[in-house]
């Protein structure tokens, strides 16, 4: 019963939810996303799989479709730019406005401490 409660309040939200997914470039940093489409953004966790005792940051470059439309009446796509850090306790957040949806994830600059 409360599997189903938190399915039924999940959907009632508009929320989409990802397994963990390998940046494009690099395997060992994964994102989870998540899509809300009441509040049009998406919210992201990224993670290292080296993680080690100390933190990693780097920067990631995510391309998503934006709620708001080209000249075609298509969303268009757009690319963010995002610093994370991550601990291995703590995932490194992010929250992206008008998004409707993530289409690649691409890191940088990778530096575990």
């Amino acid at each position: 019963m409360r599997w189903f409660t938190f399915l039924l309040a999940a959907m009632l939200l508009g929320q989409q939810q990802t397994d963990w997914i390998a940046s494009s470039n690099n395997p060992d940093i994964r994102y989870h996303e998540q899509v809300f489409a009441r509040t049009k953004a998406c919210y992201l966790e990224f993670r290292d799989l080296k993680q080690g005792s100390g933190y990693t940051t780097f920067d990631a470059d995510v391309d998503y479709s934006s709620t708001d439309l080209n000249s075609k009446g298509q969303p268009a796509m757009k690319t963010d730019s995002e610093h994370i850090a991550t601990a291995p306790a703590q995932t490194g957040p992010s929250r992206i406005a008008n998004c409707s949806a993530v289409l690649e994830v691409r890191v940088s600059f990778v530096q575990r401490h």
